[in-house]
């Protein structure tokens, strides 16, 4: 029953739909009347770390797959409806329409016409239009969170789609992603540094796809995502999945940079943490002038 609970809330997470059908139907029912509906975001479909290529050529043996660029940016969920009206929601179900006004302001340019509502997954990443490179995420987190408008943006964005989850009053939660991304690619336009389909490739070639993963490091990606193409390629809202795998530069010995840093401050824990230290500030030290630079905070537990 908790399964079901918890599945129904990740396609439609709204207690005023979900408790009265509860009280007035039973935990049953819930699947054939709580469903995904346009304008309440679902929870996105995640993919689990994995530590090298030959490991995702042996988890994914015998079925298709695809490779994607893993961008550095921040995930977004587009739902344009049939009146026009669009509205952007942040991997935590948040409203982020308001901070993303020229995402908005594309989506006219972006859709064919013969296309009337959708609801896009996606990566908003911060871009340097004149130079045609991605930015790194602190770039994008500059931008203020709400209330922008087109004259006060100081920092470009690109979206990149990679999953299609309803098309014209067509849920698409239950195809393939073979069949999702052909309804990806037959539904929008390319526009170069405002909205572009994620990079990838189709193999299961041990080398090609290594090439692959340098080629997205170097293009200012993460690394790659891999997901199965038509073999329990579903879209499995608000789950951290086995059908999509995550190969990311910092997983990997052989590409991830190390740091040598000096905590310089600490931070009173929380929660589970009251009572210890719960993160700490870590510093490098400038040679040039002497002093130690903050980098990053950390966090800490005791196990």
């Amino acid at each position: 029953a908790a399964k079901i609970i918890k599945e129904a809330y990740s396609v439609l997470p709204i207690y005023d739909k979900i408790v009265p059908t509860l009280l007035d139907a039973g935990v049953w029912k819930l699947p054939e009347t709580c469903n995904f509906s346009i304008g309440v975001p679902v929870g996105p479909m995640l993919a689990k770390a994995t530590k090298s290529v030959s490991e995702i050529i042996d988890k994914f043996q015998g079925r298709e797959y695809t490779c994607e660029y893993k961008y550095d940016g921040e995930r977004a969920q587009i739902h344009c409806m049939e009146d026009g009206t669009v509205e952007i929601y942040s991997r935590n179900a948040e409203r982020n329409t308001g901070k993303y006004p020229d995402v908005v302001d594309a989506i006219s340019r972006i859709r064919k016409p013969t296309v009337k509502s959708f609801v896009l997954d996606c990566e908003i990443v911060a871009y340097d239009r004149e130079k045609k490179r991605i930015l790194p995420f602190q770039i994008l987190s500059t931008r203020a969170r709400k209330g922008v408008t087109i004259n006060d943006i100081k920092v470009s964005v690109c979206t990149f789609g990679f999953d299609i989850l309803y098309i014209n009053g067509k849920p698409l939660l239950q195809e393939q992603l073979k069949v999702r991304r052909e309804h990806l690619y037959n539904s929008f336009e390319e526009v170069p540094g405002v909205f572009q389909l994620a990079t990838a490739i189709t193999s299961n070639d041990l080398e090609e796809i290594q090439k692959f993963l340098d080629l997205s490091v170097n293009s200012s990606c993460e690394g790659l995502i891999i997901k199965t193409l038509d073999t329990d390629a579903t879209y499995e809202p608000a789950k951290r999945s086995n059908n999509w795998l995550k190969l990311k530069k910092d997983y990997m010995d052989s590409v991830g940079d190390s740091l040598d840093l000096v905590p310089i401050a600490a931070f009173h824990g929380r929660g589970k943490r009251t009572g210890v230290y719960g993160s700490f500030l870590l510093a490098c030290y400038d040679e040039h002038n002497e002093e130690y630079q903050t980098i990053c905070n950390i966090g800490y537990w005791i196990f």
